[in-house]
């Protein structure tokens, strides 16, 4: 899941994600765009049919997040502290809302037969953020405890004030997930979860030395924790080398039918300053996905993902940039989505398993007018993203599902 709020003074430079297929013979330099299709808009308010992102110009981190299953969107709007489920057509079908911060539904009183078949079910939300659904329907989202019940852990520098709620089909509060599972202690930051094919529920949090992921069953108890160190990151490159290399680890996402985690992670080389011979920044080199074994920890053998390269004139000459992508996702089918922003749109880097088929893709948004956007990409494939406007909120979809399932076929 993919969410970014834009700053103002460059909002001019906002982009958007794009898939990109790698095959044996590489696409030209020019990517086919896949078409959108809009759904639906939501309008800026309190009511239960708007969203609140009014505090989109200030300092700090949005909350607002999308999952789509099986046509039904999930939106989670952390600032006005409530939970949406809608229909492809943008009707409302439930609204998990905090009673403080929210209006009352009007059809909460309402005896009318149409309005019978919307739900509303009150929660003392504190700030709801990252969202998914299993194949149960059942709703994992994560919100942050009040001040008083979080932990503050002075050895590890680190603050544990994060949980995962569950809400089962039918609107009903089921429990909280922790670290230990259900009813366990608070997580630390949670930077993502994710649903496999067997609706496990897997947690990806950020610590100081890296991050670590908690999986758990479909019952919530837990399976395994997997630490991810920063300092323990494999590095083949200086087998053969002295050069000294810097290493990022990108996303962390489960395997959709195995107890694997897949995580990016890309490498760069100190780049020296000719001149005066001092270190003068970075210089990216390759990016490869690694499979890490639930169970074990045991990193196998990695995939290299070809970087994005775009090729700029500069005076007399050109100039190549490359750039590496996001790993956002994978799907059931074992396709692996990557995404980066560009002039005018969003690249989607999707390799087939095993790597042996490539295509560029592109897709494009507003960027002008873009204040922010939340992706999510379900697990057969398609592609959704909440788009803030000044006016509005758009819901739109890019049905790639097809597309990779032709190419299987094929």
């Amino acid at each position: 899941m993919i969410n970014k709020k834009l700053p103002l003074y460059l909002l001019f430079f906002s982009t958007c994600f794009c898939s990109v297929f790698f095959s044996s013979c590489a696409d030209s330099g020019v990517s086919n765009i896949v078409d959108s299709e809009k759904l639906f808009v939501l309008e800026y308010g309190k009511f239960d049919n708007q969203i609140d992102l009014f505090n989109i110009s200030s300092v700090g981190p949005m909350s607002t997040f999308i999952s789509m299953k099986d046509g039904f969107f999930y939106i989670s709007n952390g600032e006005s502290k409530k939970i949406m489920e809608m229909n492809s057509y943008g009707d409302l079908l439930t609204l998990f809302y905090n009673e403080e911060t929210n209006v009352r539904p009007d059809f909460v009183l309402s005896t009318d037969t149409v309005d019978s078949t919307k739900k509303a079910v009150s929660y003392p939300f504190n700030f709801p953020g990252v969202i998914t659904v299993d194949s149960r329907k059942c709703i994992y989202v994560v919100d942050s405890l009040p001040q008083e019940q979080q932990i503050l852990n002075t050895d590890e520098n680190l603050v544990y004030r994060q949980v995962v709620l569950r809400f089962a089909s039918n609107g009903k509060a089921l429990d909280y997930i922790g670290r230990q599972g259900v009813g366990g202690t608070p997580f630390p930051y949670i930077k993502s979860i994710y649903i496999t094919r067997q609706d496990e529920l897997v947690v990806v949090c950020v610590t100081n030395t890296g991050l670590i992921v908690y999986w758990f069953n479909s019952s919530g108890q837990l399976l395994y924790v997997v630490p991810i160190n920063n300092s323990d990151l494999p590095n083949p490159f200086t087998e053969n080398s002295t050069e000294d290399y810097y290493m990022t680890a990108g996303n962390i996402i489960p395997a959709p039918d195995k107890d694997i985690l897949y995580i990016k992670i890309d490498y760069f080389l100190t780049h020296f300053d000719q001149d005066s011979k001092v270190q003068s920044g970075i210089d990216y080199t390759n990016t490869l996905l690694y499979p890490i074994n639930a169970s074990t920890g045991l990193y196998s053998e990695p995939l290299k993902i070809p970087a994005y390269e775009e090729t700029v004139s500069d005076g007399f000459g050109k100039v190549v940039y490359t750039t590496p992508y996001e790993f956002i996702g994978v799907t059931d089918s074992g396709w692996m989505f990557f995404s980066l922003p560009v002039n005018d749109g969003y690249m989607l880097q999707i390799i087939q398993p095993g790597g042996h088929r490539v295509l560029n893709r592109k897709i494009k948004v507003d960027s002008a007018r873009l204040l922010y956007y939340t992706f999510s990409l379900s697990q057969t494939g398609i592609l959704s993203g909440l788009f803030a406007y000044p006016e509005n909120a758009a819901i739109e979809w890019w049905r790639i599902d097809s597309l990779i399932e032709n190419l299987s076929e094929g």
